[in-house]
């Protein structure tokens, strides 16, 4: 890698994989935090722990409008940039995976894809990345389009100057973080940390469409903790809490990279497992998730002992869709809760 001189910034050139990087001394975003992230979010640079720089992956094919926009960012000293140019949709998806970024400047006209394709393609492989478009397409159609296909701004170039660009970056990253802050808010469980009721029935939803197209099976866990009000009454509601925190962790750590955990209220839990080949699939799963409840929980000096009642159902064995599903689940969980508890019941045969 060699270093050529560019303005208020240092260029660096990869030979080998043709991305362009800018270095250009960061003086805003904060302090970095004890992960290397400041307090906005953004990575420490490569220049160091006190250089953070934000990640700029710009996806353009046109070497002019690359250069111009490189010497936009070199220009800015507050914040600095560090920029990697990919000349296609799949070199930008393989370097978001790969070095990672923290925005997405997209070219509408790209040699792989046109219009929003790419920018839907780039929002659905990349959730958390917010993408500001940057097009020669003066179109308010399109511009509106892009909005709602997940882009935070849309800049037709040649109508920006580079504080105007700097200014969107910075607020297409804040409303990203703002929306994922809302978007945690909406889909997972406050307390505990798990998938919410919400976000587990869309979860669901698409486990069992997934499944009837590949002609797989998915079981359904539903977990009832076995006198959770007693708890509650003679140790407090904090502890409490901090029982259902507990048993989360310990669903977490039973459950497959992947597989769905979820508290759907209360002391309600249960876990998605999907592909399941066969019932001896399904009863490990059970049975590691009673052994896990044998040893006494440790919340802070007091050991606290728990059960949990288990019901199980499987599509496409006795369910058809999900509501089905949940409601077999639930009815076998009461069934393992009338024949004495700290048991796991099946709804109907899973073959």
């Amino acid at each position: 890698m060699r270093a050529i001189g560019a303005g208020t910034g240092l260029r660096e050139v990869d030979k080998h994989a043709e991305q362009v990087y800018l270095f250009v001394p960061m003086t805003m975003f904060g302090e970095s935090g004890p992960d290397g992230s400041s307090a906005s979010g953004m990575r420490t640079g490569r220049g160091g722990a006190d250089t953070a720089a934000v990640h700029v992956l710009l996806v353009e094919d046109n070497a002019y409008d690359a250069g111009l926009v490189r010497r936009l960012l070199a220009s800015r000293t507050d914040p600095c940039f560090e920029l990697a140019v990919a000349r296609n949709l799949s070199e930008a998806l393989a370097h978001a995976r790969g070095d990672g970024c923290d925005v997405i400047l997209l070219d509408l006209s790209l040699p792989d894809s046109s219009g929003t394709d790419g920018l839907q393609e780039l929002a659905l492989a990349l959730p958390r990345t917010p993408i500001v478009v940057l097009t020669g397409l003066d179109h308010e159609h399109m511009a509106i389009q892009a909005l709602r296909h997940g882009a935070q701004d849309y800049l037709v170039k040649g109508n920006h100057d580079s504080s105007l660009l700097s200014r969107s970056i910075r607020y297409a990253i804040e409303r990203k973080v703002f929306q994922g802050i809302l978007d945690q808010r909406a889909h997972f469980d406050s307390l505990t940390g798990l998938v919410n009721r919400a976000l587990f029935h869309d979860r669901l939803n698409h486990a069992l469409a997934q499944a009837g197209r590949a002609r797989k099976r998915v079981a359904l866990v539903f977990i009832d903790l076995d006198g959770f009000k007693e708890v509650n009454d003679t140790l407090g509601h904090e502890t409490g809490d901090r029982v259902l925190k507990a048993v989360a962790e310990l669903l977490c750590g039973i459950a497959r990279n992947g597989e769905t955990v979820a508290r759907l209220g209360g002391d309600e839990f249960t876990i998605i497992l999907e592909q399941v080949d066969n019932a001896l699939n399904v009863a490990a799963v059970t049975q590691r998730v009673l052994r896990a409840f044998e040893m006494p929980l440790a919340i802070g000096e007091t050991k606290v002992h728990v059960t949990c009642s288990v019901g199980v159902a499987s599509f496409p064995d006795t369910a058809s869709d999900a509501e089905s599903l949940l409601r077999q689940a639930d009815a076998a969980m009461f069934g393992a809760k009338k024949s004495g508890r700290n048991t796991v019941q099946v709804f109907g045969e899973i073959s």
